[in-house]
């Protein structure tokens, strides 16, 4: 009866528990970096992309950018999450 089981055991659920508020706690990075600009037919200067991380998750924020446009949205996003990157 009722749901199954999310956790194999209360320990697994504690180290699940511990490791969720490790990676809450855990700073968002703002990173620059160069994307795939062969696989999307966009010529190698517009293959500038933004990334946000924190711990093992990231999501793209932005791709197709030229590298100062990259960088400069990169400072914007920064300034906004005020995590002191440039």
């Amino acid at each position: 009866m009722g749901r199954p089981a999310k956790f194999c055991s209360p320990a697994c659920r504690v180290r699940a528990h511990r490791a969720s508020q490790c990676e809450a706690a855990a700073p968002v990075l703002v990173e620059v970096d160069m994307g795939s600009a062969t696989s999307r037919g966009r010529p190698p200067e517009r293959a500038w992309m933004i990334r946000l991380r924190r711990g093992e998750r990231s999501v793209i924020v932005a791709f197709g950018l030229r590298h100062s446009a990259a960088e400069r949205l990169a400072g914007q996003i920064a300034d906004l999450l005020d995590t002191g990157q440039p």
